[in-house]
């Protein structure tokens, strides 16, 4: 699972799923079951159909929260300070 695709290019993961949330955060919001859940069950099921080394899903969940803050700032999607 990545939330930063530059990254992850650059360490040439065999397959990977991408998530647009933020960083800590890659199953979705806290408290957030159901979403959660659903999060994990596509990226087993992404795993399993990629073929092509360095291949990747995007899948289609969003962040729904306020932003994450980290010392006084919002973490955004794919951000790591």
């Amino acid at each position: 699972m990545s939330n930063n695709p530059a990254a992850t290019a650059r360490v040439r993961a065999p397959r990977w799923v991408r998530v647009r949330f933020p960083r800590g955060a890659m199953f979705g919001e806290p408290g957030h079951r159901a979403k959660q859940l659903a999060v994990l069950r596509d990226t087993l099921a992404a795993l399993a159909t990629i073929a092509e080394p360095g291949g990747s899903v995007d899948l289609p969940y969003r962040w729904e929260a306020p932003p994450v803050q980290w010392r006084g700032r919002p973490l955004r999607e794919g951000s790591y300070s």
